[in-house]
């Protein structure tokens, strides 16, 4: 597969409108609506700078160290089983879950789900590994061999967007000032990436308080627009 070709494959993962559920996801961010600690542009954007402090050590820095050991099957079982066990809150995990099995059943569906990412599959399949989203992307990245900096920067800009778009829906937000925040987000992206790449599989995992409690209460909702 030639790098035009990996990166367009790649792009598509990454697109909204990819089957895997993501859109159904607000990781606790309706609970801070919800709570009245989210009412405005000022509040995202803290929300978002809060978020990005951590996510080099979550879900962007698995997929980063999927991609450097994904030919690795006792280190990728190793790093389903951690990045399983970090997701604190129900509901983030059985999420980040159901998105990975859709997420390699789509693969398969194209034809693609092959080499290193088959095997994962497989290994989900027989109970032997939990299914973790950015596990796989950072696999499929590798197997498409699209640059590790690139795929960080797609994949962590696919998470900022699909937050922001859920924000500007549950605030509500104007669609001018959502997408203002996010560029002013992007310009961080290829810091957080480089950050990610560092990260050794013992540091996976740090996270806020807050955003742990908000998506356990989450749970709770009397009424709920989102499965998380």
């Amino acid at each position: 597969m030639n790098q035009t070709a990996g990166f367009l494959n790649m792009l598509q993962s990454m697109d909204a409108f990819f089957p895997v559920g993501a859109f159904t996801l607000s990781n606790g961010l309706e609970d801070y609506v919800a709570s009245g600690r989210m009412k405005d542009s000022v509040d995202l954007r803290q929300y978002l700078e809060g978020f990005m402090q951590v996510f080099p050590y979550n879900d962007l820095g698995i997929a980063a160290w999927a991609y450097r050991h994904f030919q690795s099957a006792p280190d990728i079982l190793e790093l389903d089983h951690v990045a399983a066990a970090c997701k604190g809150a129900r509901e983030v995990r059985m999420g980040t879950m159901r998105m990975c099995i859709r997420y390699l059943k789509a693969r398969a569906a194209m034809g693609d789900c092959q080499g290193q990412l088959e095997r994962y599959s497989a290994a989900v399949a027989a109970g032997q590994a939990y299914g973790i989203h950015p596990v796989a992307i950072g696999i499929y990245g590798a197997e498409v061999r699209i640059e590790p900096h690139m795929l960080l920067v797609m994949y962590g800009y696919s998470i900022l967007s699909a937050i922001v778009n859920n924000a500007v829906k549950l605030v509500p937000l104007g669609q001018l000032d959502g997408q203002r925040i996010l560029f002013e987000c992007m310009r961080e992206l290829e810091g957080l990436a480089d950050s990610a790449v560092q990260v050794d599989i013992s540091e996976i995992g740090a996270s806020g308080a807050a955003y742990e409690i908000h998506c356990m209460n989450h749970e709770r909702l009397y009424s709920r627009q989102y499965s998380s």
